[in-house]
């Protein structure tokens, strides 16, 4: 019986650390049907409308691969080198509750449109985070068009506040954007306040139950 007491609390404690990591975005799929947790920005020069919208549900001939878990997505059809300026271009952007140093792994579902090609039109989206353009992250009139393709980067964050941010640009269509997740990468991490009441817990029902052995063994 105690060593069935003890093996249980070991496998509390180790349960306790190993609790799966995930996402840090708020309505990364647009989910609640609407910008929830998201600040939009409209383009204000340079540019012309329509900005970032909902689009529900995805357009219907798309091939590829289809993003999991969610049958909406943010769209802009925004026209014009302005849409893709950080501070007055055409946005949407989350603030992220990170942990300083901790590297995150960041992936979205990214559909350009039907004339994301070279000779065609320019087809423009950009990932930064907290200001910076993300390596690799300004993705522009690729190929093949009308085609979910899933991106994934990594990145660091530098305080406990980072923004996540994309502009677009689809001249003259549209482009889509959805299943946005930032989730930390495997590494030494400190313990979660629950993480830490088991672990405390499970260390001593080990230690109440030597007390119990060493009693009897004096009997």
């Amino acid at each position: 019986m105690a060593r069935n007491i003890l093996l249980v609390g070991i496998a509390l404690a180790l349960l306790a650390t190993s609790a799966a990591a995930s996402s840090i975005v708020q309505n990364g799929g647009f989910t609640t049907g609407d910008f929830t947790g998201w600040t939009v920005n409209t383009c204000g020069s340079g540019c012309t409308t329509p900005a970032w919208l909902l689009a529900n549900p995805f357009p219907g001939t798309i091939g590829g691969t289809t993003p999991p878990g969610t049958t909406n997505a943010a769209s802009t059809g925004c026209t014009g080198a302005g849409c893709t300026n950080t501070s007055t271009g055409d946005t949407i952007s989350q603030t992220l509750a990170t942990v300083a140093s901790q590297v995150y792994t960041l992936t979205f579902y990214y559909d350009p449109g039907p004339h994301a090609v070279a000779g065609d039109q320019v087809t423009e989206l950009d990932v930064l985070w907290n200001g910076s353009l993300v390596s690799g992250g300004q993705i522009v009139n690729v190929t093949p068009v009308n085609t979910w393709q899933l991106y994934s980067y990594t990145v660091t964050a530098t305080s406990t506040s980072t923004v996540l941010e994309f502009t677009g640009r689809d001249d003259p269509d549209d482009l889509f954007l959805s299943d946005i997740s930032v989730t930390p990468q495997a590494g030494p991490t400190v313990p979660e306040p629950v993480s830490l009441t088991l672990i405390g817990g499970g260390l001593l029902g080990i230690g109440a139950i030597g007390a119990i052995l060493r009693r009897r063994r004096k009997i």
